[in-house]
């Protein structure tokens, strides 16, 4: 009998994998549980439509099926998964599949927040030393695109969703930057969530993390560990205090110079943990910081967007959780018109509440979680309602004082108004382009 995969899923994973069996000549079917209009069309044009089923599965799906992909963004709760379980079919990601031809040494990176920047920063220093490499995984290139035969290094960023089904994950280096409350609609509990995250460390030459998570417990020897972080107003970098290197509101200064200027303390970390990669590949700390003077930051990351009449706005539409909207107003001063919410997730936003008291003169909620948040902050600040993203911004434009900043930085997903983060931050751009002056 003749091996055939079935592929959960027609996202980019799915179709990155897709075109990987097509490549190898492999047997496959697609599964997607939404409906064929839902798909984009585009998309499916490229595709052999005989092979591909949505909506309601049959049990003749599963004939001759040896193995499942699971694509990360597939609903664990869809029923299709009762009938795997029945027909006890194990089931891989498409990180499985790469790692099977991949012979080039991976550089896992995970976190809460903060994934896309630590790799997107990494690849630039490795490229700005002359060393080939590529970032690629849950916000960038699909691994099975990469031929890694062409790249010294393979960086791989791994959210929980692809790392829940993944097998022995081997890397040379492996990094774990944060772990805040998230994605608990589908990892139920904290404790869930972080073994998840912690496979990252399942095996590895290197394992990495911030000092910060020191105290979690794990099966990872503490001896072998490689410490970043900031421990008492202290840069800790591979395991070191390094008393060259200082820091402040914005700027970081090696041997009393400035060098670099960072965003706010969560990207001085980022920074502090791309030194502790590098430090293993023999880069040196000052070619490292030195190489970061050139590195554009990502969009949708407090973002700076305006100033007019005295008053800036900042796009931090990437801002999915209450962690992330707690980074942005650690950046910023006071005077904030914060604009908050988004799609429902069961998520705690009560630790909000403290910064907001301190920095946030009014509140504007667009988005059905805007009454869920509501009942949870305990707040001062006077709050206004707002009916879409344009409402939001003239609301916050006609109440603005001089001197104010105003914050997108939705501490929520966007799949309730928008198709994603990037949208919804460009159609807020969009929106300050035209109503403010």
């Amino acid at each position: 009998m003749s091996e055939m995969k079935l592929i959960l899923g027609l996202g980019k994973t799915g179709v990155s994998c897709v075109n990987y069996f097509n490549k190898h000549n492999k047997a496959y079917r697609v599964f997607d549980s939404r409906d064929v209009s839902e798909i984009d069309q585009t998309t499916l044009k490229k595709l052999d439509r005989e092979n591909i089923f949505f909506n309601n599965f049959d049990k003749y799906l599963f004939d001759d099926i040896d193995e499942i992909i699971v694509s990360p963004g597939f609903d664990r709760s869809h029923e299709i998964f009762r009938e795997i379980s029945f027909r006890k079919l194990p089931c891989i990601t498409d990180i499985d599949l790469f790692k099977k031809y991949c012979k080039k040494p991976i550089i896992s990176v995970t976190g809460t927040n903060g994934k896309t920047t630590i790799v997107s920063m990494l690849e630039h220093v490795l490229l700005s030393t002359g060393i080939k490499a590529i970032a690629c995984g849950n916000n960038g290139v699909p691994p099975l695109d990469v031929n890694s035969s062409n790249y010294d290094y393979i960086i791989l960023e791994l959210s929980s969703y692809q790392l829940e089904y993944m097998h022995n994950h081997q890397s040379f280096i492996s990094l774990l930057a944060n772990i805040d409350h998230d994605h608990f609609e589908r990892h139920k509990t904290m404790e869930e969530y972080l073994d998840v995250k912690l496979k990252i460390f399942s095996s590895c030459d290197y394992p990495i993390i911030n000092v910060s998570l020191l105290n979690i417990t794990f099966d990872v020897d503490k001896t072998d560990l490689i410490r970043y972080g900031l421990l008492k107003n202290k840069i800790i970098i591979s395991n070191k205090t390094v008393e060259e290197i200082s820091y402040d509101y914005s700027n970081i200064y090696y041997k009393d110079r400035v060098c670099l200027k960072h965003k706010g303390l969560h990207n001085l970390e980022n920074i502090i943990a791309i030194c502790s990669i590098v430090s293993l590949l023999s880069i040196r700390l000052e070619n490292c910081l030195d190489s970061l003077k050139s590195y554009i930051h990502l969009p949708h990351r407090i973002e700076f967007v305006k100033n007019s009449n005295g008053i800036s706005w900042y796009n931090d539409s990437k801002s999915t959780n209450s962690a992330s909207t707690k980074a942005a107003l650690n950046y910023i001063n006071s005077n904030i018109i914060l604009i908050l919410g988004g799609a429902m997730k069961n998520m705690d936003y009560r630790s909000l509440s403290d910064l907001i008291n301190q920095k946030v003169r009014i509140l504007v909620f667009i988005g059905e979680n805007k009454d869920y948040i509501k009942n949870q902050i305990n707040v001062k600040s006077k709050i206004l309602d707002a009916k879409s993203i344009d409402d939001a911004v003239i609301l916050s434009r006609d109440i603005a004082l001089a001197n104010d900043t105003i914050l997108l930085s939705p501490a929520s997903p966007s799949f309730d108004m928008f198709k994603n983060f990037e949208d919804r931050g460009e159609a807020f751009k969009k929106a300050v382009k035209e109503y403010v002056d």
